[in-house]
């Protein structure tokens, strides 16, 4: 397999869960439990996985699908675990704000396959990953790191909230408003996401043994708390965000009834004038027509007038 033939950001990652030792290919991996981490899925090597660990090929290429849903599925010969990763809110252009994790398992090895990078704060969750010995603890931290990845993203979406609040309760044509509608669609879909992830933790939890492998309660009793407190957080943010764009609608309409009352009272004030200089302007024998300061007495005059409805509009507070 060339590289052409594989993603740009695709990386191969064959650790031996007891000896921690990588390999370069799954050719000079010895006999013995793997941990294999697959970024950037291209189809060669989901191929050889499903031929080397018995894992059905049509459940490994479901990770191409960018709208594959969270799941757990138990087959005869391996475990499946679907779960929901956010993408890195940070980039500006993006189709999803999720996309699919998958963990496969024998009870013996354990293979994950995502369809890239994980966007983490804490960048040691991923040298713990590579350093568990067990199944059990491989499928633990990927759990955690699935976790701290909503909770990276959410502090995004806070930090982001806070930067652009200010401006859109000050700005008419607010410059960040395009990136706020994102983000708001963000929250939504994440929220989405963390409920099904959540599903899938509490059916593991119910089940608990799948064939050999078998999960320890309190783990996941404490995985349980940490992603509900996640679910709690995005509902949260995604309030703050609906409260947000309500006042922004508010301060709109607010600011549109101002604009109106300060045309109307210009509209007013210009009428006086204009009313003079029109009845001046017809062709019919008037007062002054023959005085050469005529027009000096008309403008004096359209001031005099203007001047008094101006300042009670002044004192008003219409202009």
């Amino acid at each position: 397999m060339t590289t052409a033939e594989k993603p740009e950001t695709s990386v191969l990652t064959i650790t031996a869960l007891e000896s921690g030792i990588e390999y370069p290919d799954l050719e000079s991996a010895p006999d013995e439990p793997l941990l294999i981490q697959v970024v950037g899925i291209w189809p060669d090597i989901l191929a050889e996985l499903s031929v080397k660990f018995e894992v059905d090929l049509e459940d490994l290429q479901d990770l191409q699908d960018l709208d594959e849903r969270p799941r757990l599925q138990i087959e005869d010969k391996f475990v499946m675990v679907v779960l929901r990763v956010p993408v890195d809110l940070e980039g500006l252009e993006r189709e999803y704000s999720t996309n699919p994790i998958g963990l496969f398992t024998n009870g013996r090895d354990i293979i994950i396959v995502q369809n890239a990078e994980i966007p983490l704060r804490k960048r040691r969750l991923k040298g713990v990953l590579r350093r568990t010995t067990t199944v059990s603890g491989a499928i633990y931290n990927t759990w955690e790191i699935v976790i701290h990845s909503f909770e990276t993203m959410l502090d995004i979406i806070e930090a982001t909230i806070h930067d652009t609040e200010d401006q859109i309760l000050k700005e008419l044509y607010p410059s960040q408003l395009d990136r706020f509608f994102q983000l708001s669609r963000d929250a939504i879909y994440m929220e989405a996401a963390l409920k099904s992830n959540m599903k899938v933790l509490r059916r593991m939890k119910r089940l608990q043994s799948f064939g050999r492998l078998v999960l320890d309660e309190d783990r996941l009793e404490e995985l349980e708390v940490d992603l509900q407190q996640q679910m709690e957080l995005s509902a949260i943010y995604r309030t703050l965000i609906a409260n947000a764009m309500d006042q922004y609608d508010s301060i709109v309409g607010h600011n549109l009834n101002r604009v109106m009352k300060t045309l109307t009272s210009i509209s007013l004030l210009v009428s006086v004038p204009t009313l003079i200089a029109s009845i001046y302007g017809m062709n019919v024998d008037l007062p002054l027509e023959q005085d050469p300061l005529a027009f000096i007495v008309v403008v004096l005059a359209s001031l005099v007038i203007t001047a008094p409805l101006l300042l009670f509009l002044r004192l008003k507070g219409v202009v």
